[in-house]
C-alpha cells in the first residue's frame, strides 16, 4: 500500500479525537498525517469563562499541537488556513503554503459573528484563548469594580456572566438578549428562568427582548433606544463558519456550515470530511447541537472511515448525533460553583452538575495531555470517555 497523506485541519476537539483516532489505528504509522492549526495549542474552549474568576490557569486548560503530534505519530504546521483547491486536492494557507492531502478533515470550528452591527467588533470578543486573555487583560485595566455589558444571553453569555458576577459583584454585570428568554437555543423557557432567578439574586442586571443595534468598547445602543455605558462591552451573541476558499463548489446552509453525508463527507467529494462545528448535520427535519462531545464523536467517525478508504473499503461509519436541537443536552456554569444540567425535558440545578462538569473537564483534559492510556486511566476515567467517545 502506498504511502498516504493525511490532513486535519483544526485542532479542537473533532482534530484531536480525529488525529487520535487515526494514531490507535496504526493510520499514523504507515501514512503522512498532518495537523494543521492557527494556534499553537489546544485549548478547552467550554471552560474558558473560568479564566475570567481565576478557576483554572491556561496551562490547565491547554496543550501545545506539538506535543501532541509528538506522540500521536504526526506531524504540525502552525499556520492560518485559508481555503481548499479540491482540483489540485491541497490546502492553502493564509501565507501562500499548500499541503497536499490525498484525505482531508476540516474541523475548524467556528468564528464570532457580528450580524453586521454598527460598531460590534470593537467589542471584547468571547469565543477564542486570546478573545479571555484579552479580556483578563481589560479586566485588570479597570479594577474589580469594573461595569461588563454582555451582549448575548446564550450559553456563553451567561456562563460569563456568572464568573465576573462572583469576581466582580453582580451589580457591575449586565446581559441583554434580544429573545424573550436567555439561552434561547435550548427552547427551555424552565431552565431561562432558574438561571434567570440566580443571576439576578447575585445582583446581574437582565434586559430581554431588546436587541443591541449599535456597540463599541464601552456601550451598547438597544432597539428601544436605550444606551448602555460600561467600561466593557463583551459579545456573546453568536457564531458563524469561518470563511472557506474553495475552488470548487460546496454545499453549505445558513451561516456558511458545511453539508454533510451522514458518514460525514462533503456532499460531492469522498475524501473530504467535515466535523465539529463547522458542519451542519442533519437528521430527518431536526440536526445536530454544536456540542464538543458532537464533535468528539464525528471527529472519531471521520478518522474510522478514512482508516477503513485506506484499505479499499467503502466507508460504514455513520455520525449518531446525541446533542439533537429538538432534545438539547448541555451543562451550563453559571458561577458560584453552581451549574444547571439540561437533559431533554430534564433539569437539574446546584453544586452536581457543576461537579460533574468539572469532571468531564479534568478527564478529558487528561487525555488530550497524554496522561490516560496505557492502563493508568481509573475506571471511572475509563467509563467517562467512553460516555464521551464512544
Amino acid at each position: 500500500m502506498s504511502e498516504k497523506r493525511i490532513v486535519v485541519v483544526g485542532g479542537g476537539f473533532g482534530g484531536f479525537y480525529a488525529l487520535k483516532t487515526l494514531s490507535e489505528l496504526g493510520v499514523t504509522k504507515r501514512h503522512e498525517v498532518t495537523l494543521i492549526d492557527r494556534s499553537p495549542m489546544f485549548a478547552y474552549l467550554p471552560s474558558l469563562p473560568y479564566l475570567l474568576s481565576k478557576k483554572k490557569t491556561v496551562e490547565d486548560l491547554t496543550e501545545p499541537f506539538e506535543k501532541i503530534t509528538k506522540r500521536l505519530g504526526a506531524k504540525f504546521i502552525q499556520g492560518e488556513f485559508a481555503g481548499v483547491s479540491i482540483r489540485e486536492s491541497t490546502v492553502v494557507l493564509g501565507n501562500g503554503d499548500r499541503v497536499p492531502y490525498d484525505y482531508l478533515i476540516i474541523a475548524v470550528g467556528a468564528t464570532t459573528e457580528y450580524y453586521n452591527i454598527p460598531g460590534a467588533e470593537q467589542t471584547l470578543a468571547s469565543w477564542r484563548l486570546e478573545d479571555y486573555l484579552r479580556i483578563q487583560e481589560e479586566l485588570k485595566k479597570h479594577g474589580d469594580k469594573c461595569r461588563v455589558c454582555i451582549a448575548g444571553g446564550g450559553l456563553t453569555g451567561v456562563e460569563v456572566a456568572g464568573e465576573l458576577a462572583e469576581v466582580l459583584g453582580g451589580e457591575n454585570v449586565t446581559i441583554v438578549e434580544k429573545m424573550p428568554y436567555l439561552m434561547p437555543t435550548l427552547n427551555r423557557p424552565k431552565a431561562s428562568e432558574i438561571i434567570e432567578k440566580f443571576l439576578s439574586q447575585k445582583g446581574v442586571r437582565i434586559i430581554k427582548g431588546n436587541g443591541v443595534v449599535e456597540a463599541s468598547s464601552n456601550h451598547l445602543k438597544l432597539e428601544d433606544s436605550t444606551t448602555l455605558d460600561c467600561d466593557l462591552v463583551i459579545w456573546s451573541l453568536g457564531v458563524k463558519a469561518p470563511s472557506i476558499a474553495f475552488d470548487q463548489p460546496v454545499k453549505t446552509v445558513k451561516r456558511g456550515w458545511i453539508a454533510v453525508k451522514p458518514n460525514l463527507q462533503l456532499q460531492d467529494y469522498t475524501n473530504i470530511y467535515a466535523v465539529g462545528d463547522i458542519n451542519h448535520f442533519a437528521l430527518d427535519s431536526d440536526y445536530a447541537m454544536k456540542m464538543a462531545e458532537e464533535a468528539i464523536l464525528q471527529g472519531k467517525t471521520a478518522a474510522k472511515n478514512i482508516a477503513q478508504q485506506l484499505e479499499g473499503k467503502d466507508p460504514t461509519y455513520t455520525h449518531q448525533p446525541i446533542f439533537l436541537a429538538s432534545k438539547p443536552k448541555s451543562l451550563v456554569s453559571v458561577g458560584y460553583n453552581t451549574a444547571l444540567m439540561v437533559w431533554e425535558n430534564r433539569l437539574l440545578f446546584g453544586k452536581m452538575p457543576y461537579i460533574s462538569k468539572m469532571l468531564i473537564e479534568t478527564v478529558v483534559m487528561r487525555d488530550i495531555k497524554g496522561k490516560i492510556g496505557g492502563g493508568t486511566a481509573t475506571k471511572l476515567e475509563s467509563t467517562l470517555l467512553r460516555t464521551i467517545s464512544r
